[in-house]
């Protein structure tokens, strides 16, 4: 059955491949032909595309409860399915399932009017008791991405399109983080369905949003959206989207076998650029690369030694290499300084080799006569080839420590984190520019990626006491201040460093489609990529 999808897959790009991408394989200068590489002359929102051919890795079974979590593939395939109450565009929140809402005096209830003459894919009505529904199934089946459904007190039905949720403490990002992370399914599904991660069959992808799932080829991690001609905010505009797990994605481009995908190497966007290639920067950046301490770790435990590894690391120089164009150290608080949450008063570790070799000596981890610190050998774990690590050692050395490289594999590195099995780690994430409520789940163990230490605590009484505030405080002020405190206390303890806020790119064609944009903080609780499905539809038709 897998490899007759798989073959119905392939069959399907190779079509589209003759009908949009062999003129532009046939010209003699080998680069693409912008007139033959989409089937389309769409320009903007609004004007129709037929395909479009994006770069990315497999994501996995897009239902609710079985694509991966480990990046945001997964999340992002599912939206394209599922709807929430809200959504964002460039501005923020918007409403989405839910056309409006009140909030009660005490921040304690939402009421929402949830919009009319919804479908859900196979025709039947979207409905209040969905709702009800999703929210306790939930309850017993958490959803694979973020959004605590545990704050939820009860989910109440008004009428067949309104309903009421009652909160047991408030949550300042109710509506970015959780219902406009967590989908809804429809009741007469998954109703009769107990083990959800088990359940493939075609009725476990029938959501109300904007694209339906043609065809998924689990082996080569490569999906095909069909466009929802029902959907209730407006016309779907881009009629096909494909994503193809291709290994490499400017090559990809250059020869016409997608037509858009996301890169990190700024020398290859110059390239492309010079290539006729557009590219859309992420803003806010909201991504970083950092090292991960092992807090239990008998000498990484002190934070002294953390604090002169941050002294001899020379992030500036790491960034300025790895990022091109303007690089952007870490923030020892975290929050990258482009977000609104920033702490521009934060304590931060400007590169002094001489002040990590003073704490060090004054910890006790004298250099010997070649200049290595015996006493002092750490190892660093990557789970791939690691520039950063690389750099590491070599700063690292210059001070006298002497830095092991473990290279494992991802279920290897994944584990040894989840197990705290390591000395550092470099880990690389997104989502740092959206809610800064990421802080607590990271540091109360309550993520949901593992890469984020998930069941760990940073064991600090005061930034714990300070994450659950922040949580509950309504006012954007008050709010601020608190977050600030926040970063300050993990600028001077360090329980991870982060490198460099790592900016992501777009290439693209705008001749091809124009409705790319940034999502403001990111999509749902900050990713910081394109694929907003709000670009697809037209909600003035």
């Amino acid at each position: 059955m897998m490899r007759q999808m798989r073959n119905i897959l392939i069959g399907l790009f190779c079509l589209a491949a003759i009908v949009t991408g062999c003129q532009a394989n046939e010209t003699s200068s080998g680069q693409p032909n912008q007139a033959a590489s989409s089937a389309s002359s769409a320009s903007g929102k609004g004007a129709e595309t037929s395909l479009l051919r994006i770069g990315w890795q497999d994501g996995g079974f897009p239902s609710p409860f079985a694509f991966s979590a480990s990046g945001p593939g997964g999340f992002l395939r599912n939206s394209f399915l599922f709807d929430t109450l809200t959504w964002k565009d460039e501005q923020g929140v918007i409403p989405w399932l839910a056309k409006s809402w009140e909030v009660s005096d005490d921040g304690l209830v939402y009421t929402f009017e949830l919009e009319q003459g919804v479908k859900w894919h196979d025709g039947q009505d979207f409905t209040a008791d969905d709702v009800v529904f999703s929210f306790a199934y939930y309850k017993q089946h958490p959803f694979m991405w973020t959004g605590d459904v545990s704050l939820i007190k009860d989910v109440q039905k008004i009428d067949e399109h309104t309903v009421r949720f009652v909160l047991h403490q408030k949550y300042a990002p109710f509506l970015s983080d959780l219902v406009g992370i967590v989908p809804v399914i429809p009741q007469h599904i998954w109703e009769n369905v107990d083990k959800p991660l088990e359940f493939r069959e075609p009725a476990a992808l029938v959501g109300t949003g904007p694209y339906l799932l043609k065809e998924y080829d689990e082996a080569s991690g490569q999906y095909l959206f069909e466009a929802n001609e029902n959907f209730f905010k407006g016309d779907v505009v881009v009629k096909q989207i494909a994503y193809l797990n291709v290994q490499n994605r400017v090559l990809a481009l250059q020869q016409n076998e997608i037509d858009a995908g996301m890169v990190m190497n700024y020398r290859e966007v110059e390239m492309m650029q010079k290539e006729g290639f557009d590219v859309i920067k992420s803003a806010p950046t909201g991504s970083a690369v950092r090292v991960t301490f092992n807090l239990e770790h008998p000498q990484l435990k002190d934070k002294r030694l953390r604090q002169a590894l941050a002294y001899a690391l020379d992030r500036e120089e790491m960034a300025r290499k790895l990022t091109g164009g303007e690089p952007m150290v870490g923030n020892a608080g975290i929050i990258p300084p482009d977000s609104p949450w920033y702490n521009d008063k934060v304590k931060q570790y400007a590169y002094d080799p001489e002040e990590a070799k003073r704490i060090l000596d004054e910890l006790g981890y004298p250099a010997n006569a070649e200049g290595v610190r015996e006493a002092l050998r750490l190892n660093v774990m990557v789970s791939s080839t690691s520039q950063e690590a690389q750099m590491m050692q070599e700063m690292l050395k210059k001070v006298g420590i002497e830095l092991n490289i473990q290279q494992v594999d991802a279920a290897t590195f994944a584990a040894a984190m989840g197990e705290n099995k390591y000395d550092m780690a470099i880990t690389g994430h997104i989502g740092l520019s959206g809610d800064p409520d990421f802080l607590r789940l990271w540091f109360l163990g309550k993520a949901s990626n593992t890469l984020a230490a998930r069941g760990k605590t940073f064991d600090h009484p005061q930034f714990q006491k300070l994450a659950e505030e922040q949580m509950s405080e309504l006012d954007p002020a008050k709010r601020k201040a608190i977050v600030d405190e926040m970063q300050n206390i993990l600028a001077d303890e360090l329980p991870t460093l982060v490198l460099y806020h790592r900016p992501f790119y777009f290439l693209h064609k705008k001749n091809q489609f124009a409705g790319w944009f940034n999502t403001y903080g990111g999509i749902a609780d900050g990713i910081p990529l394109w694929d907003n499905k709000g670009a697809f539809v037209d909600d003035r038709s």
